[in-house]
């Protein structure tokens, strides 16, 4: 039985060369950015789905990235309660002490966000719901950055959050 053939990056490169010579120097000059997307255009090779890129991430996310991923798609609503990480939902943050800062100038301490997730999982809260209770417009996409990728806060947030997590916290 014969071995199968090498399929790298060289075989196609040279395949979009001899079938594909237009495309091929569309590469070279620079007006198609990458191999993939000239293969892609010559059909030699298909469009990946997002859904693809997806499980491709997924596969190569550590374990913490992919906890946090999940975390941030339940406080977004597109996961079920019952479906997020169990480190989140097994939380029980403890309350918050009176004085304890919960945030470096504009931006939320790692516990504060963990406090602050735990109490919108245990409530089934998006972040749209918690800057309501804390009398700002709806829009919590402010506070979803900040939660997911640590962005920074106004200070009358920070303000507010902090009343908030020592009124909801148990």
């Amino acid at each position: 039985m014969s071995k199968k053939p090498k399929r790298d990056n060289a075989y196609y490169e040279q395949r979009l060369k001899a079938e594909f010579p237009d495309v091929y120097g569309d590469v070279l000059a620079g007006r198609i950015s990458s191999l993939r997307k000239a293969l892609v255009i010559a059909g030699l090779k298909p469009q990946r789905t997002r859904l693809e890129k997806l499980k491709n991430s997924w596969a190569k996310a550590t374990p913490g990235e992919r906890d946090g991923f999940l975390t941030w798609l339940t406080i977004t609503g597109a996961l079920p309660i019952a479906s997020a990480p169990s480190s989140t939902t097994a939380l029980s943050p403890e309350p918050l002490p009176a004085g304890t800062a919960i945030a470096s100038g504009r931006y939320l301490l790692p516990s504060t966000i963990t406090r602050i997730r735990a109490i919108m999982v245990k409530r089934r809260l998006k972040p749209g719901d918690v800057m309501l209770e804390m009398g700002f417009s709806s829009d919590g996409q402010s506070l979803a950055r900040a939660l997911a990728k640590n962005a920074s806060l106004r200070l009358a947030v920070i303000a507010g959050l902090e009343a908030w997590l020592r009124t909801h916290e148990d």
